[in-house]
Formats: C-alpha cells, structure tokens, sequence
C-alpha cells in the first residue's frame, strides 16, 4: 500500500488501494476553500444545494478531482447520472463518500477491468450510535455479531453496514435499482477482506463481488468492486 505526498494541506491521506486510487480531504469550515479548487460547472451546480448538502457535495468533488490528478486523468467538470453517482469519462470508474469532516473518492481506469465498477463507503466509528443492526443485517449475521462483545458488536454492525453501502454503489451500475441491505451479506476478516454473498434475483445476473476495509483514525473506510 503505497503512499505519495501531499500537495494540497487538506489532504488528509492518499492511498493505494486493491480497488483503485483513494484520496481523502478534511471538509474544512469555510466551504470557499473547496469551491475555489473545482470547475465552474461544478461550482455552479453546488450553488444549487442547500447549505449542508453544499458542503459535503463540495468536499466529494474535492476529493474525486485530486484523486483523478494523482491517478494521472484529466477529466472535465463531474455531475452526476440518472442514479446520482459521478459521470465520468467513458473508461473511468470513481465513487464517493463523505461524512461532516471528510470526504473520501476512489478513482480507477475501467479499461484494467473492463466489466468492473467500484464503491466506496466511509463511516465515523468514534461512540456508538443508535442499534441499526435490525434493519440492516440478515438474521444470520445479526446471530454472528450478537454473540460478541457488546464493546465489539457495534464496531461490527457498523462495519457491515459501512460495507454493504460500498457494495452497493458498485453493484447499482448493473442493477439499476435500489439493493435491500438484506440483498446483500457480508463477513468482515482480521487482514482487511470480507465475505460477501449477494441475494439477488437470478434474471438479475451472476456476479463477482469483493470487499476490503481498513481503518483510519476514528473513521472505517470500505471498498467495493464488482463485476459479472
């Protein structure tokens, strides 16, 4: 896992990870910082949002523009499709997260996998939040995480979910539809892989799904890739 070095301050890291090119930016409290960095079509399309939803809006464009830069892609202006996700150039895969202090992007070239997409989910693990575990985990994993530790069992849940989430993003490219987090099962591993199962339809297809996480600072981050 290689690193490279900082050229904006707000970097708060850069990696190379199994499933692409990953860059994180601390959302800073005056969003003028991250609007300064972006194209004006990008600027101009945040202006629209609400004063919350511009800021991580903001920082997610960052954050996928200093990614493209490091991986060596220049890439115009990057709206968003029909499903909300980032339109890119023909042969680019890129996902995006973000939470109220960071924003994460994962950028890859398509033609290295050519039928692979490519999710990305950060979560903050910094307390325990209320017990989402019923409404997210199927009946079996709910069964593994409650046989742990209570001080263990919520890093967990959240991790599952922080996992389905980047599942997800890649499989919507495919499906083209809201996936149930019960669609989807997944078995976090000591070393940063997972299992994963997906409950799909058959006439929805076979596919190959795969999982990594890792943490950094108080925050999960979770990548996903998918292909047929």
């Amino acid at each position: 896992m290689a690193r490279w070095p900082q050229l904006r301050p707000d970097v708060a890291f850069d990696l190379c990870l199994d499933h692409g090119r990953c860059v994180g930016i601390r959302l800073p409290t005056d969003e003028a910082i991250l609007d300064e960095s972006l194209p004006a079509e990008e600027r101009a399309f945040a202006s629209t949002l609400t004063a919350v939803r511009r800021r991580t809006w903001l920082g997610g464009r960052a954050a996928l523009r200093e990614a493209l830069l490091r991986a060596g892609i220049d890439a115009p202006a990057v709206l968003a499709d029909d499903r909300g996700a980032p339109r890119l150039p023909s042969g680019i895969c890129g996902s995006i997260s973000h939470k109220e202090t960071l924003a994460v992007a994962l950028v890859t070239v398509a033609a290295s996998s050519p039928s692979a997409r490519i999710g990305i989910d950060v979560e903050l693990n910094a307390r325990p939040g209320p017990d989402i575990a019923s409404r997210v985990l199927t009946d079996e994993e709910r069964m593994e995480v409650d046989a742990l530790d209570s001080a263990l069992r919520d890093g967990e849940v959240l991790l599952r979910f922080s996992a389905k989430e980047a599942l997800y993003k890649a499989l919507d490219p495919f499906v083209r539809r809201y996936v149930a987090f019960k669609e989807v099962s997944v078995r976090p591993k000591v070393g940063g892989s997972c299992e994963v199962r997906l409950h799909l339809a058959a006439a929805e297809g076979r596919f190959y799904a795969e999982v990594r996480w890792m943490r950094w600072e108080d925050f999960f981050l979770t990548t996903a890739m998918v292909s047929r």
